[in-house]
């Protein structure tokens, strides 16, 4: 008896599927052997190929390609303060940046500073210090001065371009010798100088003292001195005389590395000086005023005798 036609391709695909379940087992495993041997690389390679092959319409498909675009790293301050002539990085870590080129800008004149690793601007105070293969793609500013101060552009030459914004604060340390100018002590007594430096982020590398003209760092006679920092933006140096005579007297001055020097004179009390000195200034005014009363004197006389 002859089988009819539609049941006999209905038996037929039947059986393809009982054998098809029954070697699926086979062939899950052979699919993991042979992605097994393909780098995550790759895998991302192909699904990226396959994405782009796709309707550039779909929610999908932009949903994929965002990630992957270049993006900044938020974590580099946005925010910077230096000193005068200490050198400053700006970084600015951008992720995923592909054949993308990453720019500086200065943003008070707009001139173009560096893109890549290339400077375009004739100062060599500025250039690029990205390592390569590194993400990082900071501007490096040697020597920076007030003018320098402002804000500064990193910009990656996506579509649209993406730009990250660094405020650049530049500040002058200063010296000052504290205590009254001049400063008055007496024989045998400690002279003790306290020099701050103010607004230095970076403490100075070195603190040269002077006793008048001789530098006194080095001299075992010439005192202590130290150099502590004293906050962020502050240091002390201080020079401290112990048993102090009219020899150590005159002019001292605090030369930071960072910042102009300073200068304070040092006198000393001589016993009953500063009553001589007053008493010679009262005996000086005495004099003055007797020498006024006497030309009064004069001028009146001589007044009376041509009226007569």
């Amino acid at each position: 008896m002859r089988v009819p036609r539609k049941l006999e391709l209905s038996l037929i695909c039947t059986r393809t599927l009982l054998i098809f379940f029954s070697l699926l087992p086979f062939l899950t495993t052979a699919q993991e052997e042979t992605f097994g041997n393909i780098s995550d690389d790759d895998m991302f390679q192909k699904a990226r190929t396959k994405r782009l092959a796709s309707s550039s319409h779909s929610t999908g498909y932009w949903s994929f390609v965002q990630p992957i675009s270049p993006f900044f790293d938020k974590s580099p301050p946005t925010n910077i303060t230096t000193q005068q002539g200490q050198t400053v990085y700006l970084n600015c870590v951008v992720n995923n940046l592909g054949d993308k080129t990453v720019s500086w800008i200065r943003r008070r004149d707009l001139h173009l500073l560096t893109v890549g690793t290339e400077t375009y601007i004739n100062e060599d105070r500025f250039s690029s210090a990205h390592i390569e293969g590194g993400q990082d793609w900071p501007l490096m500013i040697k020597y920076p001065q007030t003018t320098d101060a402002g804000i500064y552009e990193c910009q990656v030459s996506s579509d649209p371009k993406i730009t990250f914004l660094v405020q650049l604060n530049i500040v002058v340390p200063k010296a000052e010798i504290l205590g009254p100018h001049p400063m008055y002590v007496k024989i045998g007594s400690s002279i003790n100088l306290t020099c701050v430096i103010s607004e230095s982020p970076e403490p100075p590398m070195f603190v040269f003292w002077y006793h008048n003209k001789r530098m006194v760092n080095y001299d075992k006679e010439g005192g202590e001195i130290s150099l502590q920092k004293a906050s962020d933006d502050s240091a002390i140096s201080t020079l401290y005389i112990k048993n102090a005579q009219p020899t150590d007297s005159g002019n001292y001055t605090c030369g930071p590395s960072n910042a102009e020097a300073t200068s304070i004179s040092v006198f000393f009390l001589h016993g009953e000086k500063p009553a001589a000195i007053q008493r010679d200034t009262s005996a000086s005014l005495s004099s003055s005023s007797s020498h006024h009363d006497r030309c009064v004197t004069f001028v009146a006389i001589v007044s009376w005798a041509l009226l007569r």
